[in-house]
């Protein structure tokens, strides 16, 4: 019973980081200058399950790119947030992914 638990564990937590660097290479393809990586959506760049605070590009990107919020899995949009500036440092999110900075973090610029 314990090995089934714990291989039930490792899929849950594989399904979750496949889903996130699907999402990172996604953003890559689509902004090839980009230096996405966790910390590009969330606020900590190697964020443990249950500590995955997102950063305000991350909260756009949910609150207003998702293509379909019921489809199960999500697909983003990215250019519905190309011209906001969300963390608000005077670049907008597009400027800061074409010059291989962070959307989500005042501090790159």
């Amino acid at each position: 019973m314990k090995k089934f638990l714990a291989a039930l564990a490792m899929i849950a937590f594989s399904t979750t980081v496949l889903a996130t660097m699907e999402l990172q290479k996604d953003l890559i393809a689509k902004y090839p200058t980009s230096k996405a990586n966790c910390a590009t959506c969330h606020v900590k760049k190697m964020a443990k399950k249950g500590d995955a605070e997102l950063n305000p590009f991350g909260k756009d990107a949910v609150a207003k790119a998702i293509v379909d919020p019921k489809a199960e899995k999500k697909v983003y949009d990215y250019k519905k947030i190309d011209a906001l500036d969300s963390d608000k440092d005077g670049k907008t999110n597009l400027e800061e992914l074409t010059a291989g900075t962070n959307p989500g973090d005042p501090a790159s610029k």
